[in-house]
């Protein structure tokens, strides 16, 4: 059972709510800023103790908030920690220069001016120093010379936002509640220019894709080793400096697919996956993985990203399922719209319908993210379909319920979400596995 940032009953420190209900517990931030000093002593926590940052949607992060944001970690049992920092494509980042801010309704003396200057020193250069601190997982710091440079051009009231795809994907912010593209023609298109670029620099003047165009040469290749489809996609980019890229679908340990990219760029003495991998001298499941917002065109405004909420379908009749009516914040209802699949050792099913006996047609692989309605279906077939209904509408209205009782009826797979799968699909998904 698992609940959004904003379920209520956590307690709340003055930036946000650290949610436990996984191992990738996380710090949800919702605030204008801060003290500099302040902002340094939680992102230490957030490295010291492996917590994650979400920003949610409709919540804004400014300032300081912003400097903490960038330091979300996890840890991943033996495996080393990763940065694990999220937002909302409807949620607002931004950031700005510290500023040393005095009382102006009293008098300082040299001596007290002179204080506060050496404590907004030694804040700055701690600031720095934590700044290029290595992720554990990539040789980047935490947060990159330009992203510090930008930051540095805004005060006061102007923010640095992180309003683009390009801004996202560069300082590797990732996105969750909104449509993947996948690997089309067009999102390996612009894969290809994005990934060969974010490692070194903002995108610059992007080619646009044309599918008749002559800006590419894109082909396909059939009967080729390591792809889980034989096939792999090879594109290239003529102009003054070449550069090439190689993409296709690898297979995982359970069967589902993860689009994995190779290439390199002369103009920048960029590459992408490992050393010899466009020669064939790497296998393909050890070249990089190619997160869902690297197919987006770099100039993509986040804001279009997420499509506005639309009203649900009223409900087929019987035996179609039929939706709970939610009164309010409670483990029965999915309040952010967004849920994230966990608790399971690689992947979960979608279905054709809310059984465990309907056609499997898709996979959701281990965290990865789907856009669901607000209100789930459940089964009336269950055994104690009256029973727990009753407890969800008490937990709708803000009543006393049983916890375990409700627990035990969303583990035993009486509700479900209908959600669109990778392959386009739409599906069931119990709600036992999404973080919701």
């Amino acid at each position: 059972m698992h609940g959004s940032c904003r379920r209520p009953g956590w307690t709340a420190p003055t930036t946000g709510r650290i949610s436990r209900t996984t191992r990738w517990k996380a710090l949800c931030l919702d605030s204008p800023g801060g003290s500099l000093a302040a902002t340094l002593e939680l992102a230490q926590v957030l490295l010291d103790n492996r917590i994650g940052t979400v920003v949610d949607e409709g919540a804004e992060c400014l300032s300081s908030c912003a400097l903490v944001f960038m330091f979300g970690t996890a840890a991943q049992h033996e495996s080393l920690p990763v940065t694990n920092r999220r937002m909302h494509p409807r949620a607002r980042l931004g950031f700005h220069q510290p500023e040393l801010t005095l009382d102006r309704d009293r008098e300082y003396s040299a001596a007290e001016v002179e204080a506060a200057f050496d404590l907004a020193i030694q804040a700055t250069l701690r600031l720095l120093a934590l700044a290029a601190r290595p992720r554990p997982e990539v040789p980047r710091p935490f947060v990159d010379g330009d992203l510090m440079e930008a930051m540095l051009q805004y005060k006061g009231a102007e923010f640095y936002e992180i309003d683009t795809v390009n801004k996202a994907g560069r300082w590797d912010i990732a996105l969750y509640g909104f449509p993947e593209r996948g690997p089309t023609e067009e999102g390996k298109f612009y894969a290809c220019q994005n990934m060969t670029t974010w490692d070194a620099r903002l995108e610059r003047d992007q080619i646009p894709y044309e599918p008749d165009g002559y800006s590419a040469t894109i082909t396909t290749e059939e009967g080729q080793e390591g792809f889980a489809d034989g096939r792999r996609t090879a594109i290239s980019f003529a102009g003054m400096m070449r550069y090439d890229c190689a993409i296709g679908l690898v297979a995982q340990p359970d069967g589902a697919t993860v689009p994995v990219i190779c290439g390199f760029r002369e103009s920048q003495s960029t590459r992408v996956g490992p050393e010899g991998c466009l020669r064939g001298e790497v296998p393909p499941d050890r070249w990089r993985p190619i997160p869902p917002l690297a197919f987006f065109a770099a100039d993509t405004p986040l804001a279009e990203l997420a499509p506005a909420p639309k009203p649900q379908a009223a409900p087929d009749a019987a035996p179609a399922p039929a939706p709970l009516e939610s009164a309010g914040p409670s483990p029965c209802i999915a309040e952010s719209r967004i849920a994230r699949v966990v608790d399971v050792q690689n992947y979960t099913s979608l279905r054709a319908g809310i059984t465990h006996e309907s056609e499997r047609i898709d996979e959701l692989p281990l965290g990865s993210v789907y856009t669901v309605p607000e209100a789930p279906v459940v089964d009336w077939t269950h055994p104690e379909a009256e029973a727990c209904a009753a407890l969800c509408r008490a937990a709708d209205a803000a009543e006393p319920y049983d916890e375990d009782k409700l627990a035990a009826c969303i583990e035993s797979d009486w509700m479900w979400f209908e959600l669109t799968g990778p392959s386009g699909r739409r599906g069931f998904a119990s709600a036992r596995y999404p973080d919701y």
